[in-house]
């Protein structure tokens, strides 16, 4: 059995199974291992480990942040994780602080616009209606 396709695969059930020689079942066992491994292999892809672009990339699914070097000891673990706990709240607090102002212009600030009013270069006549004179 060198590839598994869609109606192969429908026909497999428990019955099926159970019908089949030790050495065919086996074999039928490592074809359908091989398919799962591919298929997981395949899912796993994303723009870091593939040729896909990012917009490939599932954006509902978060982004797995990089894990420090395993430390030689527990406490040397339990350090670390502390100090990047602290630095993230940290910076959620910088964040979440806010500003005493407004968003936009502040009252009392400078305005920008025109200092000089536009003349007028041109003054063109209004144009007359050639729909109803006769020509």
């Amino acid at each position: 059995m060198a590839g598994l396709n869609k109606d192969e695969l429908k026909q497999m059930n428990r019955s099926y199974f159970q019908s089949l020689s030790q050495e065919r079942l086996v074999e039928v066992a490592d074809n359908l291992h091989q398919l799962a491994t591919e298929l997981w292999e395949k899912q796993q892809q994303n723009s870091e480990n593939s040729s896909q672009p990012p917009s490939k990339d599932n954006p509902y699914s978060a982004k797995k942040k990089q894990e420090p070097e395993h430390p030689s000891s527990e406490s040397e673990s339990a350090t670390v994780k502390t100090e990047q706990k602290q630095i993230d709240e940290s910076r959620e607090k910088e964040k979440k602080q806010k500003s005493s102002r407004k968003p936009g212009k502040q009252p009392g600030g400078k305005g920008f616009g025109r200092k000089q009013p536009l003349k007028a270069e041109v003054i063109v006549p209004q144009a007359t209606n050639f729909s109803n004179s006769k020509l």
